[in-house]
């Protein structure tokens, strides 16, 4: 894997001057934001560096912390920040009425397929304005927005002052979905997307297959299995109190292993009302992508595997990328699964590249 150029921006995007790393650490993520971490010479170094920008990942970063070194009499400077998805957490999902802002929605909760939701909470929230009693002012994000395709499985979130960025991950998690904040030189522009991961097991035809195998493929594993047990239910506290006219109901989803039915048993309790809703079953699904969503989120299978290059296979960000359900075979322990990759976390130092490969949520195949 040949090392990637970066470049400095300023904070209108212009360029200020190509960067000679010596020590580069590149972590995309899935399912939140992800971080990078550069080092330069110190002679190098200008205060007016605000972003960072390479052709070879999509993602862009902001800086956010600089840090001088002396090491033997060298000098370097160390440049650290996340990507642009991390700029939504600047806005807040807020609730209905709150403090001066002008123009609040009309709406209090929204529902339907996920991406609509995502994209109908970063169009409310991405763009505010406040009144404070002489004048107003207008805060925003300056990202452009795609139109959304109505994928993912039902979904409904209430305005609830979470962070905009983890709000909208919280959204698309359950349907496996993510988003980016691209930039686009050609335009100057940022724009909020949803996007899925490609599906590269060998049960479909539409992408070529991977394989990840400790047997073949993979340099020096490190494999990390945790091997818990889970029941995850959604439960809604079915009571009546003395003059109220309706009771709330309990529904329980339960996601069992095959082999354990006693081990740890996780339970939420939720606020959706059943007078919300004409529809029965709709009411429950709700419920059911609740607790999925609770047990993706403190529950995950996690499979970690470590290794220097895949040499003579395959090549990252051509045969496969970050958010991919892939195969992934683990003789060693007797494990055959489909696993999506929610995390790469590059490093590249003294001209040597490694990567790191985090899997979560594994489709067990054969235990």
């Amino acid at each position: 894997m040949a090392s990637f150029n970066v470049m400095a921006l300023d904070r209108n995007f212009n360029l200020v001057t190509p960067l000679a790393c010596t020590n580069l650490q590149w972590s995309r993520k899935y399912h939140e934001s992800g971080t990078f971490s550069l080092q330069i010479p110190l002679s190098q170094y200008d205060s007016s560096f605000k972003y960072i920008y390479t052709k070879s990942r999509p993602e862009t970063g902001k800086i956010v912390q600089v840090n001088y070194i002396r090491n033997n009499r060298q000098e370097f400077i160390q440049l650290s920040g996340y990507f642009l998805e991390n700029e939504l957490n600047r806005m807040v999902a807020f609730a209905k009425g709150s403090g001066n802002v002008v123009g609040d929605p009309e709406w209090t909760e929204n529902s339907g397929n996920a991406e609509d939701v995502a994209y109908n909470f970063f169009n409310a929230f991405s763009r505010v304005q406040f009144d404070d009693g002489n004048s107003t002012a207008t805060f925003s994000l300056g990202i452009n927005s795609e139109s959304s395709l109505g994928r993912g499985s039902f979904a409904q979130h209430t305005r609830d002052n979470s962070y905009l960025g983890n709000k909208i991950y919280h959204i698309l998690k359950p349907s496996e979905l993510s988003y980016k904040v691209m930039y686009s030189f050609e335009d100057n522009k940022m724009r909020f997307g949803v996007w899925a991961g490609k599906d590269r097991t060998s049960e479909q035809t539409e992408n070529n297959p991977i394989v990840f195998s400790t047997r073949h493929n993979v340099k020096n594993p490190n494999v990390l299995l945790n091997t818990s047990t889970y029941k995850s239910g959604c439960v809604v506290v079915s009571s009546k109190n003395s003059g109220e006219e309706s009771a709330t109901y309990t529904r329980v989803l339960l996601d069992l292993d095959e082999q354990h039915e006693d081990n740890a048993f996780l339970s939420l309790q939720s606020q959706t009302n059943i007078d919300d809703f004409a529809d029965l079953n709709e009411y429950y699904q709700v419920l059911d992508n609740e607790g999925r969503s609770e047990k993706n989120s403190n529950w995950i299978r996690t499979l970690n595997i470590e290794f220097d290059a895949l040499v003579g296979s395959y090549e990252y960000m051509q045969d496969f990328d970050i958010g991919d359900v892939c195969d992934l075979e683990i003789p060693e322990v007797n494990i055959s699964a489909s696993v999506r990759l929610i995390g790469c976390y590059e490093v590249i130092k003294n001209g040597s590249w490694s990567l790191t490969m985090e899997f979560g949520t594994p489709i067990i195949k054969n235990n």
